[in-house]
């Protein structure tokens, strides 16, 4: 669907996003609404994935290997890491959907003063700022290779490899990003509008990462062992989606009471 208008009005504590989705026929609207939260829940869990483990598809490297080949001309995707240890998926993002109320957003989305420093669009100084969240170009790889944000975040795009590298974005509702990056540089850029938006790099043509981008902050990436928590969150029940890159997400109803916490676990198969 598509996005029509985005609307950011600050009022003292309150910050709220309202979004217009939907088509001629259709029309639905969603806002998010910053509040004090006060005895917020938890929401934690393991996601998983249920039977034999896939071999991990190795990508080949074939531009400048004296940097970015790992073993023998080729480099391990991260489009599917599983622990051999635990089945726990890594780098799944997992959220509350549509939730209207509830904790701030990262200091540097909300507070307006800082939305207007520190953005240079065509490069700057070397390393993040300090309130903006980065998407890393080092050892030929995009670090992280899952970036999570609420929509409005202004993103440092870096570069640490000794050679030229590029961002490529593939997006709907954000505004598309075809740029160079020289090593050492920084481009900041702002992702207004929801959506999950692909990233890669033209001149190596196997990497890749995805921004997603989330209408409020209630969201989490699952870490080496498929671990996840989503913290304060309003008592409620509430809508808990599972994203995986490769694989079908999955949803699941959450109650949350408050100054609980409850667990959560997402099990998937994997696709042949």
């Amino acid at each position: 669907m598509k996005v029509k208008r985005l609307c950011t009005a600050i009022a003292g504590t309150f910050l709220t996003i309202g979004l217009i989705v939907g088509s001629s026929s259709t029309v639905k609207s969603y806002a998010y609404t910053e509040i004090e939260v006060t005895d917020g829940g938890n929401i934690t869990g393991t996601v998983t994935l249920e039977g034999d483990i896939p071999p991990v598809k190795m990508l080949n490297v074939d531009s400048d290997t004296h940097l970015c080949v790992h073993t023998h001309g080729k480099t391990p995707s991260q489009a599917l890491i599983v622990s051999k240890d635990t089945n726990g998926i890594k780098n799944v993002v997992v959220s509350i959907e549509n939730i209207e109320k509830g904790k701030k957003l990262a200091p540097s989305n909300s507070n307006p003063e800082l939305n207007q420093k520190g953005c240079e669009e065509k490069g700057g100084e070397k390393g993040p700022s300090n309130s903006n969240p980065a998407l890393n170009q080092k050892d030929c790889e995009f670090i992280p290779h899952i970036l999570v944000v609420p929509a409005g975040s202004k993103i440092d795009i870096l570069n640490e490899d000794e050679v030229l590298h590029n961002v490529h974005t593939y997006a709907i509702k954000n505004s598309p990003i075809n740029i160079a990056v020289l090593y050492g540089s920084k481009v900041c850029k702002r992702f207004m509008f929801p959506e999950i938006v692909r990233v890669k790099c033209d001149v190596h043509k196997w990497m890749s990462a995805y921004i997603v981008v989330k209408d409020n902050p209630y969201f989490a990436v699952t870490d080496e062992n498929g671990n996840f928590k989503i913290d304060n969150v309003p008592a409620g029940t509430y809508k808990l989606q599972a994203w995986q890159e490769t694989l079908e997400n999955q949803v699941k109803d959450v109650t949350v009471a408050a100054g609980n916490e409850v667990k959560i676990d997402f099990k998937f198969t994997a696709t042949k």
